[in-house]
C-alpha cells in the first residue's frame, strides 16, 4: 500500500479506492467495531464479486487475527513495534520478558524456532 491510499482508507467510502478494497475495508471495519453484526447475505454477495469464496474466509481470519493480536497487545500493555511511523520487524518480539516464553516464532516452514533472530526469520521467509 501507498501512503496516499493509507490516508484513503481513513474515508474509504468517499475515497477513490477501488471497490474490492472498499468492500474488504468495511468487512474489517465491521467485524472490529460490531463483532460482524451487519455482515448478512446482502454484503457476501458483495463480498463475493471481488473475491472468491477462499478468499472472503481468508480474509476474515486475517483480520480476526490482527484484531485479536491488537486485543492481545492492549491487555498486556505491549506497544505497538513502530519507529518513526513505519512497523520495525526487528520489534516484534518485544514482549514483556516474564511473558516471552509464550510467545513461539515460526521459520518459512512454519515450524518453531528455538530462538528468534529476524535475520534468519526474514531469509527463511518466516514471520513471528
Amino acid at each position: 500500500m501507498t501512503e496516499e491510499m493509507i490516508q484513503q482508507a481513513l474515508d474509504f467510502r468517499n475515497s477513490d479506492l477501488p471497490e474490492r478494497t472498499k468492500v474488504a475495508l468495511e468487512l474489517a471495519e465491521d467485524f472490529i467495531l460490531n463483532h460482524a453484526n451487519n455482515v448478512d447475505d446482502a454484503f457476501m454477495a458483495r463480498l463475493r464479486e471481488h473475491f472468491t469464496e477462499d478468499q472472503v474466509v481468508e480474509l476474515t481470519i486475517g483480520i480476526g487475527i490482527w484484531d485479536s493480536v491488537h486485543k492481545f497487545n492492549n491487555v498486556f500493555d505491549v506497544p505497538p513495534p513502530v519507529e518513526d511511523g513505519l512497523f520495525v520487524l526487528e520489534q516484534m518480539a518485544n514482549v514483556p520478558p516474564d511473558m516471552a516464553h509464550l510467545v513461539t516464532h515460526l521459520d518459512g516452514d512454519g515450524n518453531p524456532m528455538d530462538r528468534w533472530e529476524p535475520d534468519q526469520a526474514e531469509a527463511a521467509g518466516g514471520a513471528s
